[in-house]
């Protein structure tokens, strides 16, 4: 199937289509033509925001909030009717190790025109018929509700992947990666704010009168809601394990110091005992005594025993 978005790269891009049957026009064909156009672009260059500027009447704050990849989200309706809206996204991971890239996307809708604006490399796929024979507000309104359904699945695939790790680092606490763990539960936590602001952005979005009661939008807003309590749970989640792995790890160590603390007390005294045969007097009366070697080793084997049993006793080992 021919994709609209053929590849995905940091260069500078733009492309327009119509929206009746996603044919490409060029630029000068989609402004000047009155039917319903997707305009999209990535990593915008000056003539580009230039045009952008002159086709919606947008001023320099809404052009550097435009190229700012860390914006928050956000919505607005200007006052010629243009609507503007700001979301956040995770970028498609390139390899299963790396932690998802977030950047924010524009979206510019006016009575004709959709354009959809990455201040980056694009990062999301879109077919032809996702978008074919929609008008602008029906364009706007699936491209937030396919992006939302992204960073959706995102937090459902990393939740899974924690579930596996948690459990590996349960099974063996001793070998357990927390430094890891610890990466993964920071990234869903990340995914949560942007959910929930994302959230915040398109339910001003539906009291605008021309997206209200868009069922679309509405879907989208439940789906971030969903994916923030998912997020923000597993995070939890993730911290009573590490938690519980720290606990573990420190009932092992204690485990391994009490016994060490027990051999050392019960041979403590066999050492005084070597010890004190050890010592370089001519005259010691149980050094004669035929007996004296057997009595000695039986006498720091009993010590010893009569410490263990102790030990027991008072439940310290």
């Amino acid at each position: 199937m021919q994709t609209v978005e053929e590849t995905i790269d940091s260069g500078t891009s733009m492309h327009a289509h119509l929206l009746e049957d996603m044919q490409e026009i060029d630029l000068e064909s989609a402004l000047a033509t009155k039917a319903h156009t997707l305009w999209r672009m990535a990593s915008p260059s000056a003539e580009m925001l230039e045009a952008l500027r002159d086709r919606f009447s947008l001023d320099g704050l809404h052009i550097k909030d435009i190229c700012n990849s860390n914006h928050p989200p956000h919505f607005t309706r200007l006052k010629n009717g243009t609507m503007h809206i700001i979301l956040r996204f995770p970028v498609e991971k390139q390899t299963d190790d790396e932690a998802s890239e977030i950047t924010s996307v524009s979206i510019l809708v006016d009575s004709d025109m959709c354009a959809l604006i990455w201040p980056g490399k694009r990062f999301h796929r879109f077919t032809s018929d996702d978008l074919k024979g929609l008008n602008v507000d029906q364009c706007a309104s699936k491209i937030i509700h396919m992006l939302v359904d992204y960073l959706l699945s995102r937090v459902y695939i990393l939740r899974e992947e924690m579930d596996e790790f948690e459990e590996e680092c349960l099974a063996d606490v001793n070998n357990a990666d927390l430094g890891k763990l610890l990466n993964m539960r920071k990234e869903i936590s990340t995914l949560a704010r942007h959910a929930r602001t994302n959230a915040i952005a398109i339910e001003k979005l539906m009291v605008d009168p021309t997206y209200k009661e868009n069922l679309r939008l509405a879907d989208a807003h439940e789906h971030m809601h969903r994916a923030t309590a998912i997020a923000e749970s597993k995070a939890e989640h993730a911290l009573n394990v590490m938690q519980a792995a720290q606990s573990l790890l420190s009932q092992r160590l204690n485990e391994v110091m009490t016994l060490l603390a027990v051999i050392t007390v019960v041979l403590t005294p066999m050492g005084i005992i070597a010890g004190i045969f050890g010592m370089n007097f001519t005259q010691m009366e149980v050094l004669a005594n035929p007996n004296g070697f057997a009595m000695s080793v039986w006498g720091m084997l009993l010590l010893g025993a009569m410490l263990a049993a102790f030990f027991k006793y008072k439940k310290w080992w």
